[in-house]
């Protein structure tokens, strides 16, 4: 029994060492922030979608971002919209209190 964990251990590092050599290096996927001084364009002002985002949040229950970014179409995408979203979180138009956004 002895020879067989051992067995299986000297072979699980076998393979454990010849996976991690051959394997490349995965690069880390880092966003590049905006040098200081250069406004963020995500952030740019957006009033309409703003009042967009404050109008369906108080008609529906909204449980998840995800929920406004699929429902508000925007030609900057879903990720502008997320932004605004959040932009709305800070500045305290919209809240997010028991699992639920709300204005």
């Amino acid at each position: 029994m002895l020879t067989h964990l051992l067995a299986f251990a000297a072979g699980a590092a076998l393979v454990w060492f010849l996976v991690r050599r051959s394997a490349p290096a995965a690069p880390a996927v880092v966003e590049a922030a905006p040098p200081p001084g250069v406004p963020d364009p995500m952030r740019a002002p957006d009033p309409d979608l703003d009042a967009a985002i404050i109008e369906y949040v108080g008609d529906n229950r909204v449980y998840h971002i995800n929920d406004i970014c699929q429902a508000i179409e925007h030609p900057k995408g879903s990720r502008f919209v997320r932004a605004h979203v959040h932009l709305l979180l800070e500045q305290g138009k919209i809240r997010y209190r028991n699992m639920l956004y709300t204005v």
